[in-house]
Protein backbone atom coordinates (compact mmCIF):
# COMPACT_ATOMS: atom_id res chain seq x y z
CA UNK A 1 0.00 0.00 0.00
CA UNK A 2 2.76 2.31 0.62
CA UNK A 3 5.38 0.94 -1.09
CA UNK A 4 4.51 2.77 -3.95
CA UNK A 5 5.49 5.95 -2.82
CA UNK A 6 9.45 4.16 -2.46
CA UNK A 7 8.94 3.41 -6.38
CA UNK A 8 7.73 6.90 -6.92
CA UNK A 9 11.16 8.58 -5.60
CA UNK A 10 12.94 5.41 -7.39
CA UNK A 11 11.59 6.61 -10.76
CA UNK A 12 11.95 10.22 -10.09
CA UNK A 13 15.95 9.99 -9.36
CA UNK A 14 15.23 9.74 -5.51
CA UNK A 15 16.58 13.51 -5.68
CA UNK A 16 14.31 16.61 -4.48
CA UNK A 17 11.69 16.52 -7.39
CA UNK A 18 10.88 12.98 -6.11
CA UNK A 19 10.25 13.63 -2.62
CA UNK A 20 7.71 16.53 -4.29
CA UNK A 21 6.26 13.63 -6.40
CA UNK A 22 5.81 11.83 -3.23
CA UNK A 23 4.04 14.34 -0.77
CA UNK A 24 1.82 15.04 -3.82
CA UNK A 25 1.08 11.25 -4.53
CA UNK A 26 0.17 10.43 -0.44
CA UNK A 27 -1.76 13.80 0.08
CA UNK A 28 -4.11 12.19 -3.05
CA UNK A 29 -3.97 9.17 -0.97
CA UNK A 30 -5.23 10.59 2.48
CA UNK A 31 -8.82 11.24 0.43
CA UNK A 32 -9.13 8.12 -1.25
CA UNK A 33 -7.68 6.02 1.44
CA UNK A 34 -9.27 7.07 4.54
CA UNK A 35 -8.67 4.26 6.97
CA UNK A 36 -5.09 5.12 6.21
CA UNK A 37 -5.07 9.51 6.24
CA UNK A 38 -2.95 9.44 9.32
CA UNK A 39 0.28 7.35 7.56
CA UNK A 40 -0.22 8.84 4.23
CA UNK A 41 -0.28 12.42 5.93
CA UNK A 42 2.72 11.86 7.96
CA UNK A 43 4.75 10.46 5.27
CA UNK A 44 2.95 13.07 2.77
CA UNK A 45 4.56 15.86 5.23
CA UNK A 46 7.70 14.24 5.96
CA UNK A 47 8.92 14.84 1.94
CA UNK A 48 6.82 17.97 1.60
CA UNK A 49 9.32 18.93 4.71
CA UNK A 50 12.54 17.32 3.34
CA UNK A 51 11.88 19.45 -0.12
CA UNK A 52 11.56 22.43 1.91
CA UNK A 53 14.46 21.98 4.14
CA UNK A 54 16.56 21.18 1.17
CA UNK A 55 15.46 22.78 -1.90
CA UNK A 56 18.10 25.18 -3.41
CA UNK A 57 20.60 23.98 -1.16
CA UNK A 58 23.24 21.63 -2.26
CA UNK A 59 23.06 18.41 -0.78
CA UNK A 60 25.47 15.37 -0.97
CA UNK A 61 24.52 11.79 -1.96
CA UNK A 62 25.55 10.80 1.44
CA UNK A 63 22.47 12.72 2.95
CA UNK A 64 19.92 12.08 0.03
CA UNK A 65 20.63 7.83 0.50
CA UNK A 66 20.64 8.45 4.66
CA UNK A 67 16.98 9.99 4.18
CA UNK A 68 15.99 7.16 1.47
CA UNK A 69 16.77 4.37 3.84
CA UNK A 70 14.98 6.44 6.71
CA UNK A 71 11.70 7.06 4.67
CA UNK A 72 11.82 3.53 3.24
CA UNK A 73 11.80 2.30 6.83
CA UNK A 74 8.90 4.10 8.12
CA UNK A 75 7.34 2.70 4.83
CA UNK A 76 8.38 -0.93 5.79
CA UNK A 77 7.00 -0.42 9.55
CA UNK A 78 3.87 0.85 8.00
CA UNK A 79 3.82 -1.84 5.46
CA UNK A 80 4.51 -4.77 7.79
CA UNK A 81 1.27 -3.31 10.08
CA UNK A 82 -1.60 -3.14 7.38
CA UNK A 83 -3.15 -6.28 8.47
CA UNK A 84 -2.53 -5.87 12.16
CA UNK A 85 -5.71 -4.26 14.66
CA UNK A 86 -6.32 -0.80 14.33
CA UNK A 87 -4.73 -0.42 18.08
CA UNK A 88 -1.69 -2.25 16.52
CA UNK A 89 -1.32 -0.03 13.50
CA UNK A 90 -1.70 3.33 15.37
CA UNK A 91 1.19 1.85 17.78
CA UNK A 92 3.02 1.34 14.86
CA UNK A 93 2.57 5.10 13.45
CA UNK A 94 3.08 6.30 16.97
CA UNK A 95 6.64 4.92 16.58
CA UNK A 96 7.33 5.70 13.27
CA UNK A 97 6.54 9.22 14.13
CA UNK A 98 8.65 9.29 17.39
CA UNK A 99 11.66 7.83 15.60
CA UNK A 100 11.31 10.55 12.89
CA UNK A 101 11.26 13.34 14.95
CA UNK A 102 14.27 11.94 16.75
CA UNK A 103 15.89 11.79 13.28
CA UNK A 104 15.12 15.45 12.19
CA UNK A 105 16.09 16.96 15.97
Amino acid sequence: MFNFLLDLITEKGRGIHAYSAVAKAAFERTLSEPEHAAAFYFLATSAENFVEMHERQPLSSKALEQNFEAFRADIQALEASLNDSIEKRLSVLNEVVKAHVERTQ
